[in-house]
């Protein structure tokens, strides 16, 4: 534990499994205590990663002796967003960090084996809307709903998470996660402008761009034994780990964060070196 993170408080958004569960147990580790969330309490089990949002919060708990509790919800929605951050207050006090790692391709509470096709030029209307709203709306509205907190106590660090999709574009032009590929653009933008919004108020606003990372989710989706090296390639050619992700977060939450903002962080063992 150390006495930076001790007392501060970490909600991480789509932290019931996966990447951003890594994260909340790194945070926990540190000495956070941490607030993890997911749109049902069930919703873990469709990866295998457990049975409920509030088991996995009494786990972090157990394992790290720090204050752990779970909220769960659609993030995209401001009311939803709004009882979340309520229950937060009641139970465990403001928000110091937010890590915002609700997203991705998967549209709906289970996990499903194949995304939405979207092309540039082809596309679902209401496909968009839905991928925007669960990756670039879910991020604004809870930026904007713990900022208050931040300026309140006189600290705060924000952590979106991008994609490599948005940088360059999609590597195989056409897979059609056009919109996947947007939204998650979007959010880079959004990231650097929250940085500069809040830039006077001395919270740091950074975004992670991860590459392709090892989740059961991902195993689930594209099959593979993604566990084990493959023969011949480094350990840049191959897929990242959750925790190479939750140490950089870490990281930029601790003494190391505090002059870094606005920043683009690519995590992808230099799969990608486009401008992001």
């Amino acid at each position: 534990m150390n006495e930076y993170y001790k007392g501060k408080t970490a909600w991480v958004t789509g932290s019931s499994r996966g990447l951003g569960h890594c994260i909340a147990e790194m945070l926990a580790e540190a000495g956070c205590n941490v607030v993890i969330s997911g749109r049902n309490q069930t919703n873990l089990q469709s990866s295998g990663e457990g049975n409920s949002v509030d088991e996995a919060a009494a786990e972090i708990t157990g394992k790290y002796g720090v204050r752990c509790i779970a909220v769960c919800g659609e993030l995209s929605d401001e009311d939803t967003v709004k009882r979340c951050l309520d229950e937060i207050h009641a139970k465990i006090g403001p928000v110091h960090y937010l890590v915002c790692a609700a997203g991705g391709g998967n549209i709906g509470t289970a996990l499903k084996t194949s995304l939405p096709k979207d092309y540039a030029s082809d596309f679902d209307l209401a496909s968009v809307k839905a991928m925007f709203a669960h990756n670039l709306f879910s991020t604004m509205l809870c930026c904007r709903a713990v900022i208050p907190d931040m300026r309140a106590s006189g600290f705060g660090r924000i952590i979106t998470i991008g994609s490599i999709a948005g940088c360059g574009g999609n590597k195989n032009g056409n897979d059609g996660f056009a919109a996947y590929s947007m939204a998650k653009s979007a959010i880079h933008q959004y990231t650097r402008l929250l940085a500069k919004k809040l830039r006077h108020d001395g919270i740091p606003v950074n975004c992670i761009i991860p590459g392709n990372i090892n989740t059961p989710s991902t195993r689930i989706r594209f099959g593979g034994d993604r566990e084990k090296p493959v023969e011949g390639l480094s350990r840049l050619e191959h897929v990242g780990k959750p925790e190479d992700i939750a140490h950089l977060a870490v990281f930029l939450c601790g003494p190391g964060g505090e002059y870094i903002s606005g920043q683009m962080l690519r995590v992808d063992g230099a799969e990608q070196l486009s401008p992001c």
